[in-house]
C-alpha cells in the first residue's frame, strides 16, 4: 500500500468517498459533503486485497470514518449491468450487494467516464497543450489514455457521458512499418486490438515485436523499456516511438469518431513517465494526418493532462451530479 500524502482522518464527518479502480492499483480519497477538495489520498494495489469490498473497508479503517454518505467508484470496465466484472483485474462484484454491505449510496461510472468528467475542473497547470488550437464554449470533449488499458470516453455539449470500449477496436497500421508489426502481433494475438500496443503491455509487445523484425527475441516488461529508452536503446526507443505514432494516430480517429470539435485530451498512467521523449509537433503531425479530414482536425485541440488524480476529481463531479 502507496500512501501518497499524510493520511487525513474522518473521525466525526460526514464524507463522500471516491476511488478510481484500475487494473493495477485502486486510487481511494474523501470529501467532506458539499466539498470537492479530495482528502487523504491511499494507493492500494489490487493484487493486495481479494475483494472489493475489503480494500473499502480497508481504507475505511484508516481514515477512521464514522459516517459515510455516499460512494462513488470509477472502475476500468463496463458499468451497466449489477454484475462487475473488471477485465484488467481480478475483482468481481454486484453493485446491489456491495451497497448493501456497506450501507452506502453507492455510484458506479466507468472509469474514463470519471477522466471526462475531470476535464472542467482542472487548471492551467494541469494540462499540457500540443498545438495551438483550444477549446471553445462548447461541442463534444473526449479522453483517451494508456494505463493496464486503453480507456476512451466522450462528453456530449448536454453533460451526458458517452461511455465506450473503443480501447477493443482493432489496431489500424498506417505505415508499412505500422503493418509489419501487425504481422508479427499476429504470430501472438489471433486479433490484434488498439489495447495490445497502447497499453503497459502494449508497450512492452511493441519492444518485442521490434526485436522480431530485427531477427532477435527479447522481451521487457514496460517499466524497463521506458528505462531503456531514457538510457538510449536503440529497441526501447524504436517502441517508444511507434507507441507515441500510433496514440497519435488514434488519438486522430477518437476526434474523427466523437466528433471531438472541443478537443482530445490524453491520459492514463504510461504518458508521465514518458513524456519527455514526445516529440510535441510530431505527434501532433500524425493526430491531424487525416487526409481529407485534416482540416478538421487540425482545429481539434489536443491537450495531455498532468493532473495527478484525474479519475478521483471526476468522481466527485459525478457525485455532485448525482
Amino acid at each position: 500500500m502507496e500512501q501518497t500524502e499524510s493520511t487525513s482522518k474522518a473521525v466525526g464527518q460526514r464524507i463522500n468517498i471516491v476511488a478510481d479502480i484500475g487494473g493495477t492499483n485502486a486510487r481511494f480519497a474523501w470529501t467532506r459533503a458539499g466539498e470537492q477538495n479530495l482528502c487523504g489520498i491511499e494507493i492500494f494495489p489490487s493484487a493486495d486485497f481479494t475483494f472489493l469490498v475489503d480494500a473499502l473497508r480497508t481504507y475505511m479503517e484508516l481514515i477512521k470514518v464514522e459516517k459515510v454518505n455516499s460512494i462513488c467508484l470509477a472502475v476500468a470496465g463496463p458499468v451497466g449491468s449489477d454484475w462487475i466484472d473488471l477485465p484488467n483485474n481480478h475483482w468481481a462484484f454486484s453493485k446491489r450487494e456491495l451497497a448493501e454491505s456497506l450501507q452506502v449510496d453507492l455510484k458506479i461510472i466507468n472509469d474514463f467516464s470519471a477522466q471526462v468528467l475531470s476535464i472542467d475542473a482542472l487548471g492551467a497547470a494541469d494540462l499540457h497543450w500540443l498545438g495551438e488550437p483550444r477549446p471553445s464554449a462548447s461541442g463534444v470533449k473526449a479522453v483517451l489514455g494508456p494505463g493496464t488499458g486503453l480507456g476512451v470516453s466522450a462528453m456530449l455539449p448536454s453533460g451526458e457521458i458517452l461511455p465506450s470500449e473503443a480501447g477493443h477496436v482493432a489496431f489500424a497500421p498506417v505505415d508499412q512499418h505500422q503493418a509489419d508489426l501487425l504481422k508479427v502481433l499476429w504470430e501472438r494475438y489471433r486479433r490484434v486490438s488498439i489495447e495490445r500496443v497502447l497499453s503497459g503491455a502494449g508497450l512492452a509487445n511493441l519492444y518485442w515485436a521490434n526485436c522480431r523484425l530485427a531477427g532477435e527475441c527479447r522481451e521487457l516488461p514496460a517499466p524497463e523499456v521506458s528505462a531503456g529508452a531514457h538510457a538510449g536503446d536503440s529497441y526501447c526507443l524504436q517502441a517508444v516511438a511507434d507507441f507515441f505514432a500510433i496514440l497519435a494516430s488514434m488519438a486522430g480517429d477518437v476526434a474523427l469518431m466523437m466528433g471531438a470539435t472541443n478537443g482530445v485530451y490524453l491520459s492514463g498512467g504510461i504518458l508521465p513517465r514518458l513524456h519527455d521523449l514526445l516529440d510535441d509537433a510530431l505527434f501532433r503531425e500524425i493526430f491531424q494526418d487525416k487526409g481529407r479530414f485534416r482540416e478538421f482536425n487540425s482545429a481539434v485541440p489536443l491537450a495531455i493532462v498532468r493532473a495527478e488524480q484525474p479519475g478521483l476529481l471526476g468522481c466527485v463531479e459525478a457525485l455532485t451530479r448525482h
